[in-house]
């Protein structure tokens, strides 16, 4: 009895199975991280404006922090908190740092943590 390999042809039912498990999970990643990640390169880009905004200008924390607020309202960023925005002068330099965390359920009890740490200064005159 001889085996005829040219009568075999595409998968069989198990690595189907395993491969679109698979890819399931890959698209389902995909699809919760990205926006998080477009979302933080939003916050970089506000960041950068800040800086450029108020450099060499008179400002106070409190208009440094209520500029931040509206920008993160103006971008629909839901992930930042109040809290998350910190603020430090050291002369008429102001250290501004956003940290924060993104935890997406993917599904069952399993979750994504993404942490972010964005920091920049901003001199005022």
């Amino acid at each position: 009895m001889s085996l005829s390999f040219k009568n075999q042809q595409g998968l069989a039912f198990i690595p189907l199975v395993f491969t679109l498990t698979l890819l399931f999970i890959v698209i389902s990643l995909t699809a919760k991280i990205v926006p998080v990640y477009l979302n933080h390169n939003k916050v970089v880009a506000m960041l950068e404006q800040l800086k450029q905004e108020t450099a060499n200008e008179k400002k106070t924390e409190s208009d440094i922090k209520s500029s931040l607020t509206k920008r993160i309202n103006i971008n629909n960023i839901d992930d930042i908190a109040q809290d998350d925005i910190t603020l430090n002068k050291q002369g008429n330099v102001f250290k501004v740092f956003i940290n924060y965390e993104v935890v997406k359920k993917i599904f069952g009890n399993m979750s994504v943590l993404m942490e972010f740490n964005d920091e920049i200064e901003v001199r005022v005159e």
